[in-house]
């Protein structure tokens, strides 16, 4: 038992270096690529011009920061939804090794429900999220809208087709034979 949790927390930290190293990367490519700069900002520079040191309230130097702020929540989000997904397999592997009757198990599978839905509430979130980016960026706020909906939408699927169903299903055979 101390085994598997020590094996869970391990997996949840793995998970949480990797969300970090996503941003981290994601800041990165922002800072050095004009192509994924150009996908939350979309492809204006040559119209506003570049960002000149000293001039914060240039056109160039805000819409830049809307992109660096966009890319940031579409990060974070991401990389909550990694999290999010890896929180659902921990627990669902708790349920799977712990000891008890197939009952037992299938109630505490019922109970954790809520975990396969977390994905589409940090999905939600970013989808909020982009609203309030939408006074400054309307084209990276409808990119964050819709990749963290959809990553939300994927990543709770992917939870309930490859964890929830299977395990649930093998309970109830198991449940039938004895």
């Amino acid at each position: 038992m101390k085994k598997e949790k020590s094996s869970s927390i391990l997996l949840l930290v793995l998970l949480f270096i990797a969300g970090v190293a996503f941003v981290a990367a994601m800041i990165w490519f922002f800072d050095h690529s004009p192509a994924v700069r150009n996908i939350f900002s979309g492809d204006a520079g040559e119209a506003m011009g570049e960002v000149t040191p000293g001039s914060p309230a240039s056109l160039a130097a805000r819409t830049r920061m809307a992109a660096w702020v966009s890319m940031l929540i579409f990060s974070v989000i991401t990389a909550l939804q990694i999290l999010a997904f890896g929180i659902g397999f921990t627990v669902v592997r708790g349920i799977r090794n712990s000891a008890g009757s197939v009952q037992n198990k299938l109630k505490q599978l019922d109970n954790a429900g809520i975990f396969f839905d977390v994905p589409l509430y940090v999905g939600l979130f970013g989808t909020v999220s982009a609203f309030l980016v939408m006074t400054f960026s309307p084209q990276s706020s409808r990119l964050i809208a819709y990749s963290s909906t959809l990553i939300g939408i994927v990543f709770s699927l992917l939870l309930k087709l490859t964890m929830e169903y299977p395990f649930r299903k093998s309970l109830l055979s198991e449940g039938e034979e004895k």
